[in-house]
């Protein structure tokens, strides 16, 4: 057996290297990892409310101060009503200039202004069978207080005629239609009492007389 002599420092060397190495930290031991603790969210038919976190004072000055600085939402406005709800009807009177012309003349009053808007708004679908039973046609005549307008369609007069009344005080008219031998009467306004003339209520009653 062989034997080995350290000298006195080199003892001492590995003395202090023992020393060091005991006094290292130990690396920490691993920890087990802690999942979050799981939420559970009960089922319930519609919004789910979460429970209040409660604010400190800064947060509360803080979401006031956005809360106030917010411009009102605009209100979206309410779909405009026709222009024509509620509106007074357009004078009649103004056809004044056409008593004593025909509808075809200058101004063709029974397809362009205020005669022929109110006619149109009145009919609905008769108005074309209105023109055409004014094919042949009188003039705009005074009578009583009131304007009238007689026609009938060439060549079938006995079937297809019409008359337009206009009262000027009451802004209102009435009108009388034939189209197949069946007579129809309409007003406007609805509750406006209008009176034939005598030269209507004359048409009125041979058109009788000569539908079967």
């Amino acid at each position: 057996m062989r034997f080995v002599f350290l000298s006195g420092q080199t003892l001492m060397a590995v003395a202090a290297a023992g020393l060091l190495a005991a006094c290292e930290p130990k690396p920490p031991e691993p920890k087990a990892a802690h999942a979050a603790p799981a939420v559970t969210v009960p089922a319930m038919a519609g919004t789910i409310h979460a429970a209040p976190v409660p604010l400190s004072t800064a947060d509360v000055t803080s979401t006031a101060a956005v809360i106030l600085s917010d411009k009102p939402v605009p209100k979206t406005p309410a779909a405009d009503a026709p222009a024509s709800a509620g509106a007074p009807l357009e004078s009649l009177a103004t056809l004044a200039p056409s008593v004593g012309q025909y509808p075809y003349d200058a101004d063709n009053y029974l397809e362009q202004g205020v005669l022929a808007a109110r006619l149109r708004a009145l009919l609905g679908a008769e108005y074309p069978v209105l023109l055409a039973n004014m094919r042949t046609v009188s003039p705009l005549t005074a009578a009583d207080g009131l304007w009238f307008i007689t026609g009938n369609r060439p060549h079938e007069g006995g079937v297809e005629a019409a008359a337009v009344v206009i009262d000027p005080q009451q802004n209102a008219l009435r009108v009388w239609l034939i189209n197949a031998g069946q007579s129809q009467e309409f007003v406007d306004p609805p509750a406006a009492q209008i009176p034939w003339p005598k030269d209507v209520q004359t048409l009125i009653q041979n058109q009788r007389k000569a539908v079967p």
